[in-house]
């Protein structure tokens, strides 16, 4: 399996990903290949192999042919365009497999929040279901990886990000399967504006053919307008959907299927979004009832998402990293109903909007304290005061989740912890897994 190539290429970031895609280049016999990144690599390129390296190394597009994008790297450049203009070829990894297997055998999945879950889920469902399947993308694995040792028949399962599907066009196979969970706004450092942010999303959606499928949910706008793009068959899910999402079930009267949130291991009503978008898909590729039910049952919360870590004195403590946007903060919040809350709050600055997140947590009565971190703090303490989120609760700006820790616990003494930060981590931490590892680090650490 290989793909046809003008050279010379260009790779454009030299991530895992990138690093994953000069390993195919070079297994499919192409040489003239040039690494382009700002940082300069700790490894040496393989032979023969040239780089570019540094502040203008987009100049080194100069009499390329080909370049391949990795995900993080914005395509609007003047220097990527003029490449475009000149006749140059863009593309990416995700755009490669697209190539390679054509949309029959893809099933992507995108949203703002909850692909990971809805991804592992499905996957596991349709282990249940005996229908062959692998899963990469955004969850971890490049998809050249998986695409080289597919069997025959089997669906590559795709979690995208905006940043994959920016350069996804009408030239390329559109999914044979498209599911589009709940999408507000996010990466608006990386977007021009939430419009752009959607409409990068919708690329998964909106070259689809009638024979094509899409669920979406229909409760939020940004998924219903995405949703609604494309001419594939519609499934819808929410509160109005075709597959019903109440606060503690999943229903799809027209299939007899029924399933409740207490049946499952997972924590927030939010995750039944997640059940009914995988459980739809996996019912519409042939999976019973019996296997679904079975494999939601058995299913475990991914870590760094909502994963409960330990309970210690009557205070249970729950890792929550991945949560880099406020509706997913607040959603976790709302799931520890029941007893009192500590939360720890703050990161890195993506220009979020926390209105929504500060009006949101001023009704949750059972949130007590809260300790906010990195540089969002300062923001974070303004608009949470002016929403009145601080009134009668215990608060700390903290230098460090080491001192986070300690405020919480000097404050919480029955109820919970939780680590759910509404921000990415960059500051304090490379990224989001590391600022798990370290709380889980922190609380494994304590002593009675």
């Amino acid at each position: 399996m290989r793909l046809e190539l003008q050279e010379p290429i260009a790779l454009l970031g030299f991530g895992v990903e990138g690093k994953s895609t000069l390993r195919h280049l070079l297994g499919w016999g192409y040489r003239k290949i040039t690494v382009l990144d700002k940082a300069v690599p700790g490894e040496e390129l393989s032979a023969g192999v040239q780089g570019y390296f540094g502040d203008d190394y987009l100049k080194g597009l100069q009499g390329i042919r080909t370049a391949i994008r990795s995900p993080g790297l914005r395509p609007f450049y003047p220097e990527i365009l003029e490449f475009q203009k000149q006749g140059g070829l863009l593309t990416s990894q995700v755009e490669m497999a697209f190539s390679l297997l054509g949309g029959r055998r893809i099933l992507g999945v995108t949203g703002t929040v909850g692909k990971g879950t809805c991804c592992s889920l499905l996957s596991g469902m349709l282990l249940r279901g005996n229908v062959p399947h692998r899963l990469a993308g955004n969850i971890g694995l490049p998809p050249l990886d998986v695409v080289e040792n597919l069997e025959p028949k089997a669906w590559l399962l795709l979690e995208l990000s905006s940043f994959q599907l920016s350069t996804l066009n009408e030239s390329r196979d559109n999914p044979a399967v498209a599911v589009v969970l709940r999408t507000t706004s996010e990466h608006l450092d990386w977007h021009a504006s939430k419009s752009e942010y959607w409409d990068h999303k919708a690329n998964l959606t909106r070259h689809q053919k009638p024979g094509d499928l899409c669920v979406y949910f229909a409760d939020a706008e940004g998924s219903a307008w995405i949703g609604t793009q494309g001419a594939g068959r519609k499934i819808s899910i929410g509160q109005k959907g075709a597959v019903r999402v109440t606060e503690s079930e999943v229903e799809w009267p027209e299939r007899n299927f029924r399933l409740r949130l207490s049946e499952t291991r997972l924590l927030g009503s939010f995750n039944l979004e997640n059940l009914a978008a995988a459980a739809a898909v996996a019912l519409e590729l042939g999976v019973t009832a019996d296997a679904i039910l079975s494999a939601a049952r058995d299913f475990a919360p991914l870590e760094h998402r909502l994963e409960f870590v330990r309970s210690l004195q009557g205070v249970s403590y729950y890792n929550d990293s991945y949560a880099t946007r406020p509706e997913a903060a607040l959603a976790a919040v709302k799931a520890l109903r029941g007893g009192p809350l500590g939360l720890i709050l703050g990161g890195s600055e993506k220009f979020a909007d926390f209105a929504e997140l500060a009006a949101g947590l001023a009704a949750e009565t059972h949130l007590r304290a809260l300790a906010l971190i990195g540089q969002t703090a300062p923001r974070l303490e303004s608009e949470l005061r002016d929403a009145g989120a601080l009134a009668n609760r215990k608060y700390l700006v903290c230098a460090s989740l080491e001192e986070a820790m300690d405020f919480l616990r000097s404050e919480i003494h029955t109820g919970a912890v939780l680590l759910s930060p509404a921000c990415a981590s960059f500051g304090l931490f490379a990224n989001y897994k590391e600022r798990g590892i370290a709380f889980k680090r922190l609380v494994n650490a304590l002593k009675e």
